[in-house]
């Protein structure tokens, strides 16, 4: 009995934060069409004027304080996957990362082989803007990431040939990754260049490219 108690709370768990999501995103969708029709104003306006008229009002709705919590992480991190305007605000803040936006597609500089050598059983490790170093131990299929604060994230890895992998999104207690994706939501990826075991990588989101290196270990 106690068995199919935990079955059901854990699908209505499942059913709950998969409205919420699609609440999160179809506010969002409005954020960034806000943050593409203002892009000649000051980004502090259009922060303040996003906060105001969708945010705040959207909040509000939920007295919990926790609940809040929760929801504004999950519109903040949601955002930054789904709305390059709303990047866009946010440059790198250490001069260690690598992470760049350019309309242009990559131009292409590595071999097959170079290629293939990547998706062999390997540890690498990537910095993010704020200049924390990622983890990534690629191995049996799984793109594992070790972040700084010793949490993790944990996805499906697929070769897809001609330079361009797969990552499917699994699971992660780590609180940008958690609420930046939900379970078997897929990323597709494309190696450009590769010089002394550091990768040269993009993701393209809508018209904009996403650049970044990877380092092998």
């Amino acid at each position: 009995m106690k068995k199919y108690i935990f079955l059901i709370l854990l699908f209505y768990s499942s059913y709950s934060r998969s409205q919420y999501t699609k609440a999160v995103d179809s506010l969002n969708n409005e954020i960034c069409k806000s943050l593409a029709q203002n892009k000649n104003l000051n980004n502090e306006i259009r922060i303040n004027t996003i906060n105001n008229s969708y945010i705040s009002p959207y909040l509000s709705k939920f007295k919990d304080t926790i609940i809040q919590k929760k929801i504004f992480e999950q519109i903040f991190y949601r955002l930054q996957k789904d709305c390059n305007e709303f990047v866009a605000l946010f440059p790198n803040k250490s001069p260690e990362s690598t992470w760049s936006m350019q309309n242009e597609e990559p131009s292409q500089n590595i071999s097959k082989k170079q290629c293939t050598d990547f998706s062999k059983t390997s540890k690498y490790y990537y910095v993010e803007n704020d200049g924390n170093k990622v983890e990534v131990t690629l191995q049996d299929n799984l793109w594992i990431e070790k972040f700084s604060d010793n949490t993790f994230s944990k996805l499906h890895y697929k070769n897809k040939g001609n330079c361009e992998f797969e990552l499917e999104f699994i699971e992660s207690n780590n609180v940008s990754r958690k609420n930046f994706s939900i379970k078997g939501e897929k990323y597709l990826y494309k190696l450009y260049d590769e010089d002394n075991l550091t990768y040269s990588v993009y993701t393209k989101n809508k018209e904009t490219y996403y650049t970044f290196k990877i380092v092998k270990q």
